[in-house]
């Protein structure tokens, strides 16, 4: 009974963990299956673009597709396109960042007290993104609002009384009609910067006759047709530099169906570029470009609006010029404040809607469309910092503001801010005067917008490619000081371009439209100094290849055929992206300028080779969790036959005494134990389906049946070597005990030198729970360390760990299936020990030895015992793990020490369940059995 309970539990576990581990694996495989494909299967990139840790670790950085100024020629893109199997070839040239200044408007209309005396509001702005780590002052505007009467004069033109318009400037009339001219322009220099100096307020009246601003709440009456708004409302500027890139309408649509995510507009036509058009006697170039519907950045324009005295006010009645108010104003003491907030996504909706439109409604943002320059970008260099990288912050030149003539670009934007990629400025010579040709001036003209998430990449977030093309980066952060910086939520980009996570490009144009970029007489520093390739304008070319393809070997070589041939042809670095899989890399940001900390972030970069990895690893590991398996379950079955051998030692002996021969004993225990074997077969197999159905899997009748025969040669072969072993004894052997011959006597001091004498009498016995332990412990080592270099080998892409979690089931069913067996086989040895050797023991309760010494001297023989077994199953496992994941762990180390230990104390508690047997039989009658 114990054999067929035996063997019915290794047949049922050992069935339902390979239907388990069988249909994981085929989880496994349709999760990579699924996730082996992104947007595009190779990527290719100039010579030298690949970073050294993305060749030593097989990764592709977060920003390969931001971060290069060119490298890939025309003709190149061409020649990889006529590739057999290349079915897309989409290029990607980013053209640099492109400044487009929004103007917001501030009311403060319902606070103008008509009749009063003048009132000043100044407006502080400050910029404050990255979790509001970072707060950047901008400078501050002033709104002017007097009960007196502004006037725009009129201004003679031809010498005709007849030919008159209002000028530009505007008077302060007075009561007495008297006329001070105010918010006028600069008429003197900063004596510490030597820099022309001005402020220039917004100027408003509640007067009737007032032909300066336009109609509004404060000022119904008002008859101002220009460009000043409403009296009340004054303006805050917030500069945007978003990233152009320029693309190939027909390859893009055909990689990532950005024809389909138009959502209002127009898509690009095959061949378009740039068109010149004549408007008003004026040349402009029209550059075609499609708008994302959303801002790229994380960012808020916070405006602190405070209400000065009138004392303050009295500078600017006074007719005080904008250099005297830039030095008396910004000190001015405030009376009272409130504050108006802007987010990102109205003021890049603002910006987007303003593009290219005249109409400036009274009181609405607006935006200009003029190209008057863009900035190109260096990539970030790296530095090693322990495990992780660490961007380098890099010092950053002088740069214009062409559109105000004075200023650097940085005052008052994120640009100021702490840089780690370098910035070359390009101008265009049409903004600053310097043109000598008859150029065209630049001008964004928009065409349609896109929505992002509408794009057909067909790719999962386990297998995703670099894609910010479209798609602004993000990075978690890494330690505990940084995500509680980050108060848990991701850092996202702001608007410094020269910082870690760059914006994803919110314009995208025509590769026919670089030449415009690309032109030295339309903008200044367009060489390979300034960071651009004039011969070579593509930065990478992402390629999908024709077909079906998966990570069968197959595939594999067609993927790595097509690689080799564009290596061939065009000498460019082409990385293999399918298979792939985001990867955590983290990197030290430097603290900012504006109060962010320094930061750890954990930025997702791509792993290649992720999808043929797991595919090659789960199959070696399912191997060899089913070989481990099998093996304890032998073993089992082999102590568990040896123990049912040993219980008929007397039987056998007498058989063997009457005349039975050698081969009719073997026959004897194989037949029998093969008929015990087919039992417990058919019984495994009835039992496998419903132990599936309640372990959530389930199991085949036809796998099912298959354990009838494993159980039939299971049997057999676990029972070849104690019938051998019987067949082959002596007949007064068989009938009594085998202890080895004593060479010399051992003295025994008490419980402890008893057990020991003990284990070494009977080696056999000794030998066979030892290795039962050891094969338990040997197993479960073995199963941890196989799981752990699987999780390591596979770990730490998406793809990885979401198949990590769907194998561990496995790996805790056949670790809870090894400690049973092991525990069972341990348990079954002891409880033989104790019966054969009950004549032993109550010739010891006879002379006097109390239950509590017995029970001691029972557990010091099963800790002993244990100890061997649980010492050579821990090194054997700890070799065969070297020998299988090619070194070995120290942690590893520590398990299998823990493992050991743990099946010890395991030993000795299952040791005193037969030890209770001690004190329930007779001792008399013991005694007359044995004589």
């Amino acid at each position: 009974m114990a054999l067929l309970v035996a063997l019915v539990v290794a047949v049922t576990s050992f069935t339902v963990l390979t239907a388990t581990a069988g249909r994981q694996r085929l989880e496994v495989r349709g999760t990579v299956a699924a996730n082996s494909r992104g947007a595009y299967d190779l990527l290719v990139r100039p010579p030298g673009a690949r970073s050294r840790l993305e060749t030593q670790q097989k990764l592709v950085s977060a920003t390969a597709l931001s971060d290069l100024q060119g490298g890939i020629s025309q003709e190149q893109w061409q020649r990889i396109l006529k590739v057999p199997g290349v079915q897309v070839a989409a290029p990607v040239a980013v053209v640099g960042y492109m400044p487009s200044t929004v103007h917001l408007p501030v009311d403060v209309s319902k606070f103008v007290r008509p009749g009063g005396k003048a009132q000043l509001w100044r407006l502080k702005p400050e910029l404050i993104s990255e979790r509001g780590l970072t707060t950047v002052p901008a400078e501050s505007s002033y709104l002017y609002v007097t009960p007196q009467r502004l006037d725009h004069p009129k201004s003679e033109q031809g010498g005709s009384a007849k030919g008159t318009e209002l000028s530009g400037q505007i008077d302060l009339v007075g009561a007495d009609g008297e006329r001070r001219q105010v918010c006028s322009v600069a008429t003197g220099n900063d004596p510490k910067t030597n820099r022309a100096e001005g402020l220039v307020p917004a100027c408003g009246s509640t007067h009737a006759r007032n032909n300066v601003n336009q109609p509004g709440a404060a000022s119904p009456k008002a008859t101002g047709t220009g460009i000043d708004p409403p009296a009340g409302i004054g303006y805050v500027t917030w500069r945007f530099p978003y990233l152009v890139a320029a693309v190939d309408p027909v390859q893009e649509a055909r990689l990532v169906g950005l024809d389909k995510a138009v959502l209002e507009g127009s898509y690009f036509a095959p061949d378009q570029k740039t068109a010149v058009v004549e408007r008003d006697g004026s040349r402009f170039a029209d550059v075609p470009v499609l708008l994302a519907d959303r801002s790229p950045v994380e960012e808020k324009l916070r405006v602190e609006v405070e209400e000065l005295s009138p004392e303050a006010a009295e500078h600017i009645s006074s007719g005080e010029n904008s250099g005297t108010l830039a030095r008396s104003l910004p000190g001015a003491p405030a009376l009272r404040s409130h504050s108006v907030e802007f987010t990102s996504d109205a003021a890049y909706e603002a910006m987007s809607r303003g593009l290219g439109q005249e109409d400036l409604s009274p009181g609405k943002p607006f935006a200009w469309s003029n190209l008057s320059y863009f900035l190109s970008a260096s990539p970030v260099t790296y530095a090693s910092s322990g495990d992780q990288l660490a961007a380098r912050s890099v010092r950053q030149g002088p740069m214009q503001e062409p559109d105000l003539g004075e200023g650097e670009l940085g005052d008052g934007s994120d640009l100021g801010d702490t840089a780690v990629r370098s910035l070359d400025q390009h101008v265009s010579h049409m903004y600053v005067g310097s043109n000598t040709t008859d150029e065209p001036m630049p001008l964004i003209k928009p065409i349609g917008r896109f929505d992002p998430d509408r794009l057909t990449a067909g790719q999962s977030r386990f297998g995703a490619v670099p894609l910010e093309t479209f798609f602004p980066p993000q990075a978690e952060g890494a330690d505990a000081a940084s995500k509680a910086a980050l108060k848990g939520k991701p850092l996202l980009p702001n608007g410094n371009v020269a910082g870690l996570l760059s914006v994803a490009p919110s314009m995208i144009t025509t590769l026919s439209s670089l030449p415009l970029f690309h032109d030295p007489r339309q903008f200044s520093g367009i060489d390979r100094q300034g960071g651009v390739n004039i011969s070579k304008p593509i930065s990478v070319i992402r390629v999908r290849l024709d077909g079906t393809l998966g990570t069968d070997a197959l595939s594999r070589e067609r993927v790595r055929l097509a690689a080799e041939q564009i290596r061939t042809r065009t000498g460019l670095a082409v990385d293999i992206t399918m298979g792939s899989s985001p990867t955590a890399v983290d990197v030290v940001n430097p603290a900012g300028k504006f109060g962010r900390p320094e930061l750890t972030l954990r930025q997702m970069w791509s792993r290649k080779g992720v999808a043929t990895a797991i595919a090659d690893a789960v199959d070696r590991k399912s191997l060899v969790l089913f070989v481990l398996v099998l093996a304890v379950c032998a073993l089992f079955v082999t102590g568990a036959t040896s123990a049912a051998v040993r219980s008929r030692r007397t039987e056998l002996g007498v058989l063997a005494c009457v005349g039975w021969p050698a081969r009719k004993l073997f026959a004897l225990i194989l037949a029998e134990v093969v008929t015990i074997g087919a039992v417990a077969g058919l019984a495994g197999a009835a039992l496998a389906v419903p132990a599936g159905a309640l372990a959530g899997v389930e199991v085949q009748w036809s796998r099912a049946l298959l354990a009838i025969p494993a159980a039939v040669v299971l049997a057999a072969l676990a029972s070849l070597w104690p019938a051998l072993q019987s067949a082959r004894s002596h007949p007064g052997e068989a009938i009594r005990p085998s202890v080895s011959a004593r060479a010399h006597r051992t003295k025994v001091t008490g419980v402890s030198s008893l057990a020991w004498a003990n284990v070494r009498r009977v080696p056999g016995r000794t030998a066979l729970g030892a290795t039962a332990l050891a094969g338990g412990v040997a197993a479960l080592v073995i199963l941890i360390g196989i799981g752990a270099a699987f999780e390591g080998e596979v770990a730490g892409s998406l793809l990885g760990n979401a198949v990590t979690v769907q194998v561990r089931t496995t790996d805790y069913v056949a670790a809870a299936i090894t400690a049973f067996l092991g525990a069972a086989s341990v348990a079954d040895v002891l409880y033989t020990n104790i019966r054969d050797r009950a004549a032993e023991y109550a010739l010891l309760r006879a002379t006097g030895w109390p239950d509590g010494s017995l029970t001691r001297l029972v557990l010091s023989e099963a800790a002993l015992t244990a100890t061997a077994g649980a010492v050579a199953g821990a090194g054997l496992a700890l070799c065969a793990c070297s020998a299988l994941t090619g070194g070995y762990s120290p942690v590893l180390g520590w398990v299998a020490g823990a493992v050991a230990g743990a099946a010890v104390l395991t030993t000795v508690a299952c040791a005193a369940l037969p030890a209770r047997t001690l004190r329930t039989g007779s001792t008399a009658q013991t005694l007359a059995e044995e004589e």
